[in-house]
C-alpha cells in the first residue's frame, strides 16, 4: 500500500468526512424575542400589537402603572415601619397656677391637683380632755416655743381633681396623721386669704406609758391650704417673719413642697369615754384602764396645731 501523502488536509488524513460547509457571505437569520410563541401558542408580537392595548397607551402605560403599585407598596413599607417606631406623645400639660408651675414635682391635674410635702411646725398643745395630760400627745412631742430645732412636723398629702372641686387624703406615714380621701372647699376665692378647707374625724393613738394605748375615737382633723399667702417657716426654724422661697422647703422626688402657708389642727372634747386607755398584751387590747381617769366636760378641749407662718 503505498504511503499517505503529508500534504493531504488534515481531516482527509484521519479518513474523516468532509467539514459542513458554512458561508460568511450571508449573515444568520434575525432573532426576536417577539417570535417566541407562548403557552397557547400565539406569538408575543401578538401581544405586544394587541389593540386593546394600543387603545390604553400601550405598554409604556403598563409600565407606568406597575411602576406606580411598586412605589405605593415601598411607600406602605416605609410608613409602617417608621410609624411603630415612632414614640408615643407627651401626656397634656394641666395648666397650674403661675406661682405653683414648678413648685411640685408629681402634679396630675390642675392646680392644686398634685402630691406635696407639707413643712410645719409644732405651735401648740391642749390636754384638757383628759384627766390626766400625759393621755394626750402630738408628734414631734416638742412646740416651737420649747424647741424650734425639733419642732418639725412634714406631712405628705395627696390631692386629686374631684368633680368641680379637689379632695385630699394623706399618704401612709405611720409618723404622721392618716386619713382617707376627703372633699376640699374654696373658701374667700379671688382674695389674699383664698384656702382650701376641710374636715374629717379619725381616730387617734397615743402612748402615754410602756404597754399602755390610749385611744381618741373622732377626732376632728381640720386642714387649710391657703393658695396665696406665703409661707415664712423652714425646718431650721422661722424666717424672720419673710416669706420663704418654695425651692428651700423640705420634699422629696414623689411629693413636692407646697409653696403656700397651710394650717392643720387635731381637736376633741371631753366625753364619757374620752379616752380609752388599754393595757396592751402581745398586740392587742388587754385590761381597760380607768383607774385615775375622769371624764372630763365637752368644753374641755385636747389639740395639736401645725402651722408654716408666725
Amino acid at each position: 500500500m503505498p504511503a499517505k501523502a503529508h500534504h493531504r488536509p488534515f481531516h482527509r488524513y484521519w479518513n474523516l468526512g468532509d467539514p459542513p460547509r458554512a458561508s460568511f457571505e450571508k449573515s444568520p437569520p434575525t432573532y426576536s424575542v417577539w417570535d417566541e410563541k407562548g403557552p397557547k401558542g400565539q406569538k408575543l408580537s401578538e401581544v405586544r400589537n394587541n389593540k386593546h392595548i394600543a387603545r390604553r397607551g400601550g405598554w409604556k402605560r403598563i409600565c407606568f402603572i406597575a411602576f406606580l403599585v411598586i412605589a405605593l407598596i415601598v411607600g406602605l413599607a416605609v410608613g409602617l415601619t417608621l410609624g411603630l417606631r415612632k414614640k408615643p406623645s407627651p401626656p397634656p400639660v394641666w395648666p397650674q397656677s403661675p406661682d405653683n408651675a414648678s413648685s411640685s414635682s408629681n402634679t396630675t391635674g390642675p392646680f392644686p391637683a398634685g402630691s406635696y410635702t407639707l413643712t410645719t411646725f409644732l405651735d401648740t398643745v391642749r390636754t384638757d380632755c383628759s384627766s390626766q395630760a400625759q393621755d394626750w400627745s402630738c408628734f414631734p412631742y416638742h412646740t416651737y416655743a420649747e424647741s424650734a430645732s425639733q419642732a418639725t412636723a412634714n406631712f405628705t398629702w395627696v390631692i386629686t381633681k374631684l368633680g368641680d372641686g379637689f379632695s385630699v387624703s394623706s399618704a401612709n406615714n405611720p409618723w404622721s396623721i392618716n386619713f382617707g380621701e376627703t372633699p376640699m372647699t374654696l373658701v374667700d376665692e379671688g382674695t389674699d386669704d383664698e384656702r382650701y378647707q376641710f374636715n374629717t374625724s379619725l381616730n387617734k393613738i397615743t402612748v402615754p406609758s410602756i404597754g399602755v394605748n390610749c385611744f381618741f375615737n373622732d377626732t376632728n382633723l381640720e386642714g387649710t391650704l391657703y393658695t396665696k399667702k406665703a409661707p415664712t417657716y423652714l425646718s431650721s426654724g422661722l424666717a424672720n417673719g419673710t416669706a420663704v422661697n418654695p425651692s428651700d422647703v423640705e420634699s422629696s422626688d414623689d411629693f413636692g413642697p407646697w409653696p403656700y402657708a397651710v394650717d392643720i389642727r387635731q381637736t376633741i372634747s371631753g366625753d364619757q369615754n374620752v379616752p380609752e386607755c388599754f393595757r396592751i398584751q402581745a398586740n392587742r387590747k388587754g385590761d381597760r384602764i380607768t383607774d385615775g381617769i375622769t371624764p372630763q366636760p365637752a368644753d374641755s378641749v385636747c389639740s395639736c396645731e401645725y402651722k408654716n407662718f408666725a
